[in-house]
């Protein structure tokens, strides 16, 4: 009877324990955003801050891209006075090392006449690099993405994208001292913000940031976002700076009949006529514009202005 009696009490208490540690986990889980940013994103984001320190102190400024194993841009960053040919070439290099699984500097000698990868560089639209700058990005021994760096000499990218994998490996939180530029330092602040939003809202958002010449300083992609953002947010802030005005304002200066009428196939389809590109203005004069994407108009505009606001 003692017997049947521990016995029991063991099994009460082995329920108990169960039930407590089951509403504990559920508890924790229930904690956790149910937007967040992404694993390649978070590695991404402290590995970019490392290259950048690194790129102001060699005085070279460069173009930085994680780009995930799709093929996709996870992150893109331009530091200012960077060559404009970068912006192409980093995510070459990216794609590169993600399509290979290799570093692009091991593409060289693979791709010479009569090697076995001889004529790859002409594949993939042009999109494969045979010279530094593009690493993989592993973890636990598995490739999860690449880091690609351009701007200077062979040994200069790979120096900066080298200290960005350098603190990643080394567990490293590392705190940005450089300087990237009015409009990209703008861009850091004004993404940080959209991406608490987006996480409040529970909407996974693309992010980007375009100078007045169109050309992309910043691309923030939240883990789940539609793929089809990756596209329309850099079109959204391309919108803005092209015609200097909101991309929700367009839709009424684009129908039939209007001044703007046929405006949308102009630019190679890159405007937009619905909400979420605002112009960004400092002491009365644009700079830039964001554009955001992910979520229905109402939600990107909303993303959207919250980025600007913790910039004015």
């Amino acid at each position: 009877m003692k017997k049947k009696v521990a016995l029991l009490l063991s099994m009460i208490l082995i329920i108990c324990c169960s039930t407590t540690a089951f509403a504990e986990k559920k508890e924790k889980k229930s904690e956790e955003p149910a937007v967040q940013n992404g694993e390649l994103l978070d590695i991404g984001l402290n590995m970019v801050k490392a290259a950048m320190n690194k790129a102001e102190e060699i005085e070279v400024p460069m173009v930085i891209t994680i780009m995930d194993m799709d093929g996709n841009v996870v992150l893109f960053q331009r530091m200012k006075d960077s060559l404009l040919a970068s912006m192409e070439i980093s995510q070459n290099k990216a794609y590169t090392a993600v399509a290979l699984k290799m570093p692009t500097s091991d593409v060289k000698d693979l791709a010479i006449a009569g090697a076995e990868l001889q004529g790859i560089a002409v594949q993939h639209a042009g999109k494969i690099v045979e010279f530094g700058g593009g690493f993989p990005i592993m973890k636990d021994g598995k490739q999860i993405g690449a880091i690609g760096v351009s701007g200077g000499s062979v040994a200069e990218d790979c120096s900066v994208a080298q200290a960005g994998l350098d603190a990643y490996e080394k567990g490293e939180d590392t705190k940005l001292k450089a300087s990237g530029g009015e409009l990209l330092d703008l861009a850091i602040k004004a993404a940080e913000a959209a991406e608490k939003k987006a996480v409040e809202i529970e909407v996974p958002m693309v992010i980007s940031v375009c100078d007045m010449g169109g050309n992309l300083v910043l691309l923030h992609r939240m883990e789940d976002s539609l793929l089809a953002s990756l596209e329309i947010s850099p079109n959204k802030a391309y919108t803005s700076v092209a015609l200097k005005m909101p991309s929700a304002d367009v839709k009424d200066l684009a129908i039939e009949g209007a001044e703007l009428q046929g405006i949308a196939v102009q630019h190679a389809g890159r405007i937009v006529e619905f909400g979420g590109g605002i112009p960004i203005v400092k002491d009365g004069k644009q700079i830039g514009a964001i554009g955001v994407s992910g979520g229905s108009v109402a939600e990107d505009t909303t993303v959207a202005e919250a980025g600007l606001a913790a910039i004015k």
